[in-house]
């Protein structure tokens, strides 16, 4: 019986060839017909003249390939039952609103585009004191995305932030028009040298007049940015601001103010070589005075490290010793704790065999 009839596997087998054999001929009838079996008309199939169209639209995402495939077409009729692919603007109220999207790169996007268009239509004020009065509201996303658009802007919105932050009375908005003048010093370092005198006056005022620890903590942050600079591209600090820290330091005798300030002054003198002595001075006079003032036993101790770290002691010192290839002695001391600590028996001697398995010796570690 299984001689006479194929089993059933055998019967799979047949039906496989069978359609791969209509397969081939199906194909060899296309190849040589007339009629386009495309399933994109045909004017989008044409060559591009651009060589990176197809590239752009392997590379560039779904958004990139839609305009590598409107490309191809050219200035082409679009065919019956297409959409012609057209890329539209935002306006600015529609940015303005994306400031609440829940995503951080949609809201960067969103005061990126803000700053971008924002003197589109001579309207530049007007935009400038929207975004002012964003700096009132509970939502810190929007309320940083409204501040990182106004940084973006440059000096000209320096004078209203300065207006606003030694007028208002909500501790909120004076920080925020704070970080939004160290926004200014952040987006745009190549001002930093001619940083607005008025601005650091008006900064300077804010430290000393205004009680508010919060607002002293944030203006003093970004006093730090704009005397900070960016040295590791190339764009040095403004020294006025460091000025205006100095002065600060040699009349306070707020603890807080002066441990944000300490900070400050010796990160401005870490990243500016040229700083360096006047920020050592300021210091040093603030730690003179440090013993006669209550509290301040911690900023004294403070100042103490930042100093030897910018006279090159200190952990800092020994890094940039050891960047240079000069000895910083840290293999003389590692070699003194490790013969101490073996002189103590806290150390074994490494050269000396193991103890036995059934010796008791970790009670003595």
């Amino acid at each position: 019986l299984s001689d006479r009839w194929p089993r059933p596997r055998h019967h799979a087998l047949l039906s496989m060839a069978k359609i791969v054999c209509v397969s081939f001929v199906l194909l060899a009838l296309l190849a040589t017909s007339s009629h386009s079996f495309s399933l994109l008309p045909s004017p989008l199939l044409r060559p591009s003249a651009d060589p990176f169209a197809s590239t752009r639209c392997r590379t560039g995402g779904p958004r990139a390939a839609v305009v590598a495939l409107r490309a191809q077409a050219g200035d082409q009729d679009v065919p019956e039952g297409f959409k012609a692919f057209e890329a539209s603007e935002k306006s600015l109220d529609e940015w303005f609103e994306t400031l609440k999207d829940s995503r951080s790169s949609i809201r960067s996007m969103a005061s990126m585009k803000i700053a971008e268009l924002h003197d589109k239509d001579g309207k530049g004020d007007e935009v400038i004191a929207r975004l002012m009065k964003l700096l009132v509201l509970e939502d810190v996303h929007e309320r940083r995305a409204a501040v990182q658009a106004l940084g973006m802007m440059g000096v000209k919105v320096l004078p209203p932030l300065i207006d606003e932050l030694l007028a208002t009375d909500d501790r909120l908005v004076r920080a925020s028009c704070s970080k939004a003048i160290g926004a200014v010093a952040l987006k745009n370092p190549e001002l930093l040298p001619d940083f607005p005198q008025s601005a650091l006056d008006g900064m300077k005022k804010a430290i000393l007049d205004i009680p508010d620890p919060v607002t002293k903590i944030a203006t003093v942050s970004s006093l730090g940015q704009i005397g900070g600079g960016d040295t590791a591209h190339g764009y040095p600090g403004c020294e006025r601001a460091l000025d205006v820290l100095c002065e600060a330091l040699a009349v306070t005798d707020d603890m807080g103010l002066a441990a944000a300030a300490v900070n400050a002054v010796a990160t401005i003198g870490q990243s500016n070589e040229a700083f360096r002595p006047k920020a050592v001075e300021a210091l040093s006079g603030l730690k003179e005075r440090a013993g006669d003032i209550d509290g301040f036993m911690f900023v004294e101790q403070m100042i103490s490290n930042h100093i030897e770290n910018l006279s090159g002691g200190g952990l800092v010192g020994e890094m940039n010793k050891g960047r240079a290839g000069a000895d910083t002695g840290a293999m003389g001391s590692l070699a003194a704790q490790f013969a101490k600590a073996e002189s103590s028996g806290k150390l074994g001697n490494a050269a000396a065999a193991p103890p036995a398995p059934d010796d008791d010796w970790i009670k003595d570690i």
